[in-house]
């Protein structure tokens, strides 16, 4: 008959002792394996590029180094726009936000930003003016004050006109110089008061009356002073415009079509101009309607619009004045979390090893 040999109690517990223990590891390996960190991002160039499958630019570059520095894993958020890629960080769907977001005190209420990586301001873009260009030089030039000047000396043309044409048309036939009927007497009445007003005088048209000689000096003596006016003018114009454009900095945006992208930091600066702005989703809608003369100049982050000219729009745009809104880059992350200071750390460290120097100079060539 077999028998069963009864195992000891101190089997038991060791046996206890050895099961808790790899349970303990699996828990420990399992807790080691940390989800990837949620990367927000949206199109902003030079900054942020997406290039088909291919994520690339200077902000990527930097985070980038800055996660094989904190040895962690990541996968990139994809948003529409700054407006978006805030709003998922602040609503946790991302871990960090980065791609050129200018820090200001309105979005430090709601989130957090690490140490500025790029200093940089905003900048006006414009349509080149290498040639002149009729359509804006008539549309430069007739403004309400001289379109009031240009309406009343032809209104008063116009009544000379009439008068000439009254005053002389009762002369004899062999003198006449002006028809007896009214629409082609009128009509030659209007010629020659501009031709005398303008002192020009061809002698095919002059009255044969004193009334009508008598209205032929008044007109000569009011408008010569009109005349060079207006010449003196015409020609300042044009000289103007070949020479510069109308709009080198944010004074000079007054009244003028000016494009914005939402919920960025220039349009918040523009909403403050006495301006006639436009908002657009996406900077490229803003170059295509400058390009169509829908805009006379479009305010955006200054590296933005610099790097386009310099890649895409060197022909046809270019920035104008100087830096205005100063502003610092930095990357977001949730109000408390705990990345920002270790991200802090690795942005100096890539500061002081001069990498940082390294992807302006592959990104912008020089101080942008």
């Amino acid at each position: 008959m077999l028998q069963t040999s009864a195992i000891s109690p101190r089997c038991c517990f060791y046996m206890l002792i050895i099961t808790m223990m790899v349970s303990v590891s699996s828990v420990c390996l399992a807790t080691d394996t940390s989800p990837p960190l949620r990367v927000g991002i949206s199109p902003f160039t030079p900054f942020v590029i997406f290039n088909g499958d291919k994520v690339e630019g200077y902000s990527v570059d930097l985070w980038e180094k800055v996660a094989k520095e904190l040895d962690v894993d990541y996968r990139f958020i994809k948003s529409s726009g700054v407006s978006d890629k805030l709003k998922n960080l602040m609503e946790m769907r991302t871990d960090i936000a980065i791609g050129g977001i200018s820090i200001t005190e309105e979005r430090e209420r709601k989130i957090d930003f690490t140490h500025p990586y790029f200093h940089t301001g905003l900048g006006i873009l414009v349509l080149k003016r290498s040639s002149l260009s009729l359509g804006k030089l008539i549309r430069s030039f007739l403004t309400r004050n001289r379109l009031t000047i240009i309406g009343s000396f032809l209104l008063i043309v116009f009544v000379a006109g009439n008068i000439i044409w009254l005053v002389e048309r009762r002369q004899d036939s062999g003198k006449r110089s002006f028809s007896s009927r009214y629409l082609p007497g009128i009509f030659e009445g209007i010629y020659w008061a501009i031709v005398t007003a303008s002192t020009v005088g061809y002698g095919d048209r002059v009255p044969r009356s004193w009334p009508g000689r008598l209205l032929a000096i008044l007109l000569i003596i009011s408008f010569l002073p009109f005349f060079a006016f207006f010449i003196a003018k015409l020609s300042s114009d044009i000289t103007l415009h070949e020479l510069q454009t109308t709009i080198n900095s944010p004074k000079d945006l007054t009244d003028k079509r000016v494009g914005v992208v939402h919920g960025t930091t220039s349009y918040d600066f523009v909403l403050n101009l006495n301006t006639n702005s436009f908002s657009f989703e996406k900077i490229e809608k803003a170059y295509d309607w400058l390009l169509n003369d829908k805009l006379d100049a479009i305010v955006y982050d200054r590296p933005n619009l610099l790097y386009f000219v310099q890649t895409k729009g060197n022909e046809k745009f270019e920035v104008v004045g100087k830096v205005f809104a100063p502003q610092d880059y930095g990357m977001a992350t949730a109000q408390g979390s705990e990345l920002r200071e270790k991200i802090n750390r690795s942005i100096l460290s890539i500061i002081e090893e001069g990498q940082m120097d390294e992807i302006r100079s592959k990104w912008f060539g020089s101080e942008p």
